[in-house]
């Protein structure tokens, strides 16, 4: 049995998706998906997909103090995507 964290990655693998879209594919809510993301992007597993974010997955790297992805505040979640770290994690369920 999958965890919901694990389906949640699985479902981002390969495609970046919105939350709606995360939510129709799980047969779940965005409002309780919420929480879940939070967890899974404190841990550097997802990230905002946005132009010229990269493969960071904000781990404390050099660039830390300029990094937009750095810091206490979790973004809106528009549009998701794995981080390098997420889609490791999904290669070791496999």
């Amino acid at each position: 049995m999958t965890s919901p964290l694990a389906a949640i990655l699985g479902t981002l693998a390969g495609t970046p998706r919105t939350m709606p879209e995360l939510a129709r594919s799980l047969g779940s809510t965005p409002q309780a998906l919420e929480g879940m993301l939070r967890t899974l992007y404190a841990g550097g597993y997802v990230q905002e997909a946005v132009q010229g974010n990269g493969d960071c997955s904000c781990n404390g790297c050099s660039l830390k103090s300029m990094c937009r992805n750095f810091g206490d505040e979790t973004p809106e979640f528009h549009l998701l995507r794995l981080t390098e770290r997420g889609e490791k994690y999904l290669t070791r369920l496999g």
